[in-house]
């Protein structure tokens, strides 16, 4: 108990993460992530009357976006006209249904910035991105089809702009989100529009890739992309040992629990073993093998239990919520997935009709 009776300061790394977690002041209203939590919930808002009433999708509209998917994604011209034929009125009826709503969408995608506040990174603050997703695709099912009753596809103009603007949103959240949630959600969309434009280059318009200026560069992570997506790991991380803190101290927690958190808990140091994994993950290369390029610490070791628990004897509890981290090299897995969402960049681009 005496050698935990301190905490540590912070360290140079823990530093270094809280330089990159620095961002510049930006105006709200041109927030694309203010803007979105003023008609998504979040998971912790599951009361918010407006957002349940107007984001709700009824497992008839489920079902019939799925099968537009299904349908109208790496498939052909004839195959997705022949689901927007036979589900024309179904389709009408729920583009009217969200008209309201596909309004907030289109407003979204306009937004010319998207800045995450680092203290909503939280899982209870994470945004319930089903229903925004589910809206987009009806945005898109909007644009894509004739509203005067002609069910076929066609690539308008409206088409063209949403296409424009859509890709130009989600890939200013791929390169601006400080969570890697978010930054997944990202990939996701980024790569159902990827597989809608592949339907339409292959049989439609072959020269509908050139078209949207966002897909003529190449997706790359670039350092400063893994210092972003990182160092808001570190503060999710931050913030969740913080609220843990907070609840610990709650008058239903037995007096001895608080005193074992207290004395075998040390946030400061906490975040420094943190920081040094971010670090290391950050300046390391890429491995091209299996292996993790981020070497697991002494005390994250299991082959010699004594010498484990000699080096967790300060901040034991501290070292075994950082000893999870290491479990996942995030560095080469968000890599592959940049090179998944490249090739699908070269294959459209590359398409020919058929």
């Amino acid at each position: 108990m005496a050698i935990n009776a301190t905490d540590r300061t912070k360290s140079p790394n823990t530093l270094l993460v809280e330089n990159w977690l620095k961002q510049q002041p930006i105006d709200p209203s041109e927030n694309g992530f203010v803007y979105l939590q003023t008609f998504i919930g979040i998971f912790q808002d599951v009361t918010a009357k407006e957002v349940a009433t107007t984001l709700s999708f009824n497992d008839e509209e489920d079902q019939l976006l799925r099968d537009y998917k299904k349908s109208c994604y790496q498939t052909d011209v004839a195959t997705c006209n022949e689901f927007l034929e036979k589900n024309n009125e179904s389709i009408l009826q729920a583009i009217h249904a969200h008209k309201t709503d596909a309004t907030h969408y289109s407003k979204l995608i306009e937004m010319p910035y998207w800045q995450e506040d680092i203290q909503y990174l939280t899982p209870e603050n994470l945004f319930k991105w089903a229903p925004l997703l589910k809206l987009r695709t009806i945005s898109e099912l909007t644009v894509l089809i004739n509203l005067d009753g002609s069910p076929n596809l066609n690539v308008n103009e409206a088409l063209l702009t949403f296409l424009n603007k859509d890709a130009q949103f989600w890939n200013m959240v791929y390169h601006s989100s400080r969570s890697i949630f978010n930054h997944m959600i990202a990939v996701s969309v980024i790569k159902s529009q990827l597989n809608f434009a592949s339907t339409l280059a292959k049989t439609l318009d072959t020269a509908v890739s050139n078209k949207v200026t966002t897909w003529q560069t190449p997706f790359e992570l670039t350092n400063s992309d893994f210092e972003r997506v990182f160092s808001g790991e570190w503060q999710f991380a931050q913030n969740v040992r913080q609220q843990m803190l907070i609840e610990v101290q709650s008058d239903k927690v037995a007096f001895y629990e608080k005193w074992l958190a207290n004395a075998l808990y040390k946030p400061t140091d906490s975040d420094n073993l943190m920081a040094e994994y971010i670090v290391s993950l950050v300046k390391e290369p890429v491995s091209t093998t299996s292996e993790h390029t981020v070497i697991k610490p002494d005390y994250c070791s299991f082959d010699n239990y004594i010498k484990q628990l000699w080096i967790s004897r300060y901040n034991p509890i501290g070292k075994l919520f950082n000893c999870t981290v290491y479990e996942t090299d995030y560095k080469q897995r968000l890599t592959n997935i940049n090179k998944d969402l490249e090739q699908l960049r070269t294959n459209l681009l590359t398409e020919k009709s058929s």
